[in-house]
């Protein structure tokens, strides 16, 4: 792996812990560092550093999970980071950059309006646009077509 940081994407707590553990074995298995990062997308009716706790409720409880499950499941110390943003895509692209990740592990969960591409527009955007390797998890749900 080109770097020595694996992150991963979490964006709800209930998702979070089958990201984790995927990431921790990532993680272990090339002796980097371990990161979650849940981007708190915010419309543009707000500013970015709009003072509203909901804003980041979900990202925040996302985190939390994700660190718990990395340390109770799999013993692996995780950092965690919160990033407010107009798009998840590209601020997962852009701080995945900026820390020089070697992997990004994301979700997919099937959640898709008819107009969305076939992965969604984030996985797809961060595909594409990432300076790392992506692994993607797919939920069973996802992939038989029953979300």
């Amino acid at each position: 792996m080109s770097g020595s940081l694996v992150m991963v994407a979490v964006k709800d707590p209930e998702h979070a812990d089958e990201l984790a553990r995927v990431a921790c074995q990532m993680a272990r298995g090339t002796g980097a560092e371990l990161m979650a990062i849940s981007v708190a997308e915010i419309g543009p009716a707000l500013p970015l550093d709009a003072e509203a706790e909901i804003l980041d409720r979900e990202a925040k409880q996302a985190l939390e999970r994700a660190a718990q499950v990395a340390l109770e499941a799999c013993g692996c110390e995780i950092r965690t980071t919160l990033v407010r943003a107009r798009a998840a895509g590209p601020a997962l692209v852009e701080e995945a950059q900026e820390r020089r990740a070697g992997l990004l592990v994301m979700g997919y969960h099937g959640r898709l309006g008819i107009g969305q591409m076939l992965l969604g527009s984030c996985v797809q955007y961060v595909a594409t646009h990432a300076p790392c390797r992506v692994i993607l998890e797919i939920s069973p749900a996802a992939s038989h077509g029953r979300e």
